[in-house]
């Protein structure tokens, strides 16, 4: 606090006290002076309120996120623009998209895995590197929270889930593919996380607490509304994360405080301790995205 502004408080104190009192620069310092039978009062005053606001307001504690920082999402990223290299440009004689592109109507008879492989075909090459530059922002981001297995899981489910819901809308005629989807779904997962992050701290007003996802509309706004995109299929995603997310808050909360109850963690505000099966879940999460995506594209080339 400057001194200017730590002087006008002490004049307020003693305004509310009915001290009279007179303010003079002395050059190098101001001074407050007093008459002689109030400067006990006065001093006492001043005394009380600064043992009353001291560290006042409270600093907002930084997130610890649990998760180091490391290049998985970047090499993801770049796993996706090897793959168009592989598929191509969008083409109507490629087997690639034909068998891939999230159909609306193809979805909802059945061919479900569109929805999964429709996120790793890109119309040309502006259309993949730009997924992967705001994919690997976002995927890092989760991936810092969730976990290197976890949290592209998490993000595919969301992209996934987003193409179903942006099928089910449309019910017909209407083809998608990208990964914006699940980018739009790694946001969604952000905005969910904080909100269950903010939940923890007591006495934050309603409109602070909806700050994250009003930051995710602002984001699809921003990136999500050119009009080449599939803004409705971006909006699914960010909702579908939104889910998404809050489901996986709601199991990690639960797991960390079993393993505090298991542990005997003394200070509930302490932060959770780390699983002890914490690799082997990010792990088994991360072949299970695996897994998802390899067959999803195994089914596509299985179906007559």
């Amino acid at each position: 606090m400057s001194r200017i502004a730590q002087l006008r408080e002490w004049t307020l104190v003693l305004s509310s006290m009915g001290i009279a009192h007179a303010v003079r620069d002395r050059g190098e310092a101001w001074v407050i002076l007093v008459s002689a039978e109030d400067h006990a009062r006065a001093a006492e005053a001043i005394r009380l309120y600064e043992v009353e606001n001291r560290n006042w307001p409270p600093r907002r504690q930084r997130e610890l996120l649990p998760h180091a920082r490391s290049l998985v999402a970047p090499l993801l990223m770049l796993l996706l623009v090897l793959f168009f290299s592989v598929t191509g440009p969008a083409d109507r004689s490629s087997e690639w998209f034909a068998r891939g592109t999230a159909s609306s109507d193809r979805i909802l008879h059945g061919e479900l895995w569109r929805a999964v492989t429709a996120l790793t075909l890109h119309a040309d090459t502006l259309h993949v590197l730009g997924n992967a530059l705001t994919g690997s922002i976002f995927l890092s981001a989760v991936n810092r929270r969730l976990g290197d297995g976890r949290g592209p899981l998490v993000v595919l489910l969301a992209g996934a889930l987003g193409n179903w819901m942006n099928a089910v809308w449309h019910r017909s005629g209407h083809l998608s593919i990208g990964a914006s989807t699940a980018v739009f779904g790694a946001v969604g997962v952000l905005a969910a996380t904080q909100l269950a992050l903010d939940q923890r701290e007591k006495g934050r007003p309603w409109l602070e607490r909806m700050a994250p996802v009003v930051g995710g509309l602002a984001l699809l706004g921003m990136l999500g509304a050119s009009p080449h995109s599939d803004l409705l299929a971006h909006l699914f995603g960010l909702g579908a994360g939104l889910v998404v997310g809050i489901a996986a808050s709601i199991l990690m909360t639960f797991s960390r405080r079993r393993g505090s109850s298991a542990a005997g963690s003394a200070d509930a505000d302490a932060p959770p301790p780390p699983a002890r099966n914490s690799r082997a879940v990010q792990i088994a999460s991360a072949l299970a995205a695996l897994t998802i995506v390899l067959g999803s594209w195994a089914l596509a080339f299985r179906t007559v």
